[in-house]
């Protein structure tokens, strides 16, 4: 069976655009082969962007970042009826040790230029004034950090600050402002360090305008020889102008002209309209009228400044719901040991119940014991009472019968003994029984003394004669 391949040659296709470095302002090619989730070109590009991204540039600090101030030095104005023309902020180094070194630093630093924010005019000026302004335009504070600071007002016509009694929390800081000491002048970094003064720079020394000599007065000048590389330029020099060349150099200093002048007059303008501005804001202060709202409290910088601290609220959020998760871990680390604990305390519990039940149990068994002790003890004395008061009941009984007795001398040799009533340990005489014959003597060296019982245990008589020494042999 014949089988028919059928080869499609690939159409030639255009070849996809090539990709470029995502990072400002770089836009290089990035490599063919490169993988498909590159989108910049080096590592530089990318630590560029992650640091546009994640820290706090100081060129990105706006007016609206200080809502929170202008509103604090607003109700100052409010609460003392006065015109407040600027205000400045106290605060102390972070460092407690530094800070007791040093006392509290004003911002900003007296008899000496800061740079300032921007004022109206989007201008960044460098001024020697003690205190931020706050009539003709709001000037936003500069801080070394974030933090809580004290207020101070400067009202109009006074010349120095008056103390408010009010606190305001600074959110955003400027890296290259410095605590200092106002006794000395000495600044210092956050962590503690002096930063020493720069020296100062030394004067210029006068300098005079040379005047250019003649070259009459050099001397005359040795000739050139012509070179051949200059010809096509002195052509080129000596070609006259075209007629379209002049009409457009013309044309174009027309244009430039006019748009010279149009400039001027925008500058006029724009110098009158700030003007007529600052008259206005000063007519209104006198009068006591609110002050118009500034050119930055626009709804972007306001939404821009809500966006942010709300991304602030949700970092702290997120901070303290780690730490709850991590607190809810420890305390149910807690719980597991305690369970533990537990369940051993119980079955040590169970353990003391079983060994008491059984010493409950031995108790029990002991007590029986020492019953069927005691009532064998009873019995024991019942029994030596009984024999003890017998032989008393029996004397007048055996009188009689002893009275026909045989003589001494025909007595048997153990008639003596027999005839004699034994005596116990005691001391008390115990007569012969009447029934039954001679019984075995009370005592002999062999059998020691009657068994009565419990009794007669502690109260064996020592054995004499030749079963001491057959005892010892044993």
């Amino acid at each position: 069976m014949l089988r028919w391949i059928v080869v499609q040659e690939p159409t030639p296709t255009s070849q996809p655009p090539a990709r470029v470095c995502k990072s400002c302002g770089c836009n290089s090619p990035l490599p063919a082969r490169a993988r498909l989730n590159m989108i910049y070109c080096s590592a530089k590009c990318r630590a560029f962007e992650w640091s546009r991204a994640n820290r706090d540039f100081s060129t990105r600090i706006t007016v609206a970042d200080f809502e929170n101030v202008r509103e604090a030095v607003k109700r100052v104005e409010a609460r003392t009826n006065r015109v407040v023309v600027g205000y400045e902020l106290i605060g102390r180094h972070p460092i407690a040790k530094v800070a007791g070194q040093i006392g509290e630093s004003t911002f900003p630093p007296k008899d000496r230029k800061t740079k300032r924010m921007a004022d109206e005019s989007g201008r960044t000026r460098v001024r020697d004034t003690p205190y931020y302004s706050f009539s003709e335009w709001f000037e936003a504070p500069r801080v070394p950090v974030k933090g809580t600071y004290v207020l101070k007002a400067w009202y109009e016509g006074q010349t120095r600050p008056h103390e408010t009694g009010v606190e305001v929390v600074v959110k955003k800081a400027f890296p290259s402002v410095h605590f200092y000491d106002e006794k000395t002048g000495q600044r210092y970094t956050l962590k503690g360090e002096g930063i020493p003064p720069k020296a100062p720079k030394p004067p210029k020394p006068p300098t005079e305008r040379r005047k250019r000599r003649p070259a009459a007065a050099i001397g005359p000048q040795p000739e050139r020889e012509a070179s051949t590389e200059r010809v096509s330029a002195v052509v080129a020099a000596q070609r006259a102008p075209d007629a379209e060349l002049d009409e457009l150099r013309k044309k174009f200093e027309d244009e430039r002209q006019r748009f010279t002048k149009e400039r001027t007059d925008l500058l006029l303008t724009i110098s009158r309209e700030q003007t007529l501005r600052r008259d206005l804001e000063q007519k209104l202060l006198r009068t006591s009228m609110p002050k118009p709202p500034a050119r930055d409290d626009g709804l972007s910088r306001l939404r821009v400044a809500e966006n942010r601290a709300l991304g602030e609220q949700v970092k702290k959020l997120g901070e303290s719901v780690s730490k709850l998760q991590a607190r809810v871990t420890e305390v149910e680390k807690d719980k597991a040991s305690l369970t533990r604990e537990r369940d051993a305390l119980t079955k040590e519990r169970d353990e003391l119940k079983v060994k008491v039940a059984e010493q409950q149990v031995g108790n029990a068994t002991l007590a029986r014991q020492i019953i069927k002790l005691e009532e064998r003890a009873k019995a024991a004395e019942r029994e030596r009472t009984e024999l003890v008061e017998r032989p008393r009941d029996a004397e007048p009984d055996q009188a009689a019968p002893a009275a026909p007795a045989a003589t001494a001398d025909a007595a048997p040799p153990d008639a003596g003994a027999a005839l004699t009533p034994p005596t116990g340990p005691t001391g008390i005489v115990i007569q012969r029984l009447a029934f039954g014959g001679n019984l075995p003597p009370a005592s002999s060296p062999k059998t020691g003394l009657p068994s009565l019982g419990i009794l007669g245990q502690n109260h064996r008589s020592p054995i004499r004669g030749g079963a001491n020494r057959k005892h010892k042999r044993r």
